[in-house]
């Protein structure tokens, strides 16, 4: 009888000291990523408002055509112009505020991350990248300096 006793009160207070300690400790799953960046509802209003290239430059890498881009940043939405050279006509894109899936900001890099979601519309599908902007100050002017997903070619956009 007393064997009896003697085990149940071991594997009682094995069992409480195995509560005990996976309360107090934190999951692995459950970091706080707060000192890492910070995340948005809206866009930011750093990054509101309407911002263009200076000129013309080139539409891709293996393309030789030429384009201006303006972008548009309201609230919750943004849209997307491209300025084609020549006699080509400007396509608008825009996204809704149900198209944009999050908005962050990034400590390390002080850029501000724009996430679109898999939109539907395969004329938005081509357009539907993530946008890396960062306020800087460029030839004495506030700019965007937008940086490309592959590469290191650096894009400026100016307050319009």
């Amino acid at each position: 009888m007393k064997i009896k006793h003697l085990v149940l009160a071991v594997a009682l207070s094995l069992g409480l000291v195995g509560a005990v300690t996976s309360v107090s400790q934190p999951a692995s799953a459950a970091v706080n990523n707060a000192k890492y960046y910070k995340t948005y509802k809206s866009i930011p209003k750093p990054v509101r408002g309407t911002w263009r290239t200076k000129g013309y430059t080139e539409y891709s890498g293996e393309s030789k055509k030429k384009v201006r881009w303006t972008y548009s940043f309201k609230k919750h939405t943004y849209s997307q112009k491209v300025d084609f050279q020549g006699k080509r006509k400007s396509k608008t894109i825009h996204f809704l505020k149900k198209e944009i899936r999050d908005i962050d900001y990034r400590y390390k890099t002080k850029q501000y991350e724009i996430y679109p979601t898999a939109v539907k519309t395969k004329s938005k599908l081509a357009y539907a990248s993530i946008l890396y902007l960062k306020p800087v100050r460029h030839n004495g002017k506030k700019a965007l300096a937008m940086y490309p997903l592959t590469g290191k070619h650096i894009t400026y956009l100016y307050r319009q």
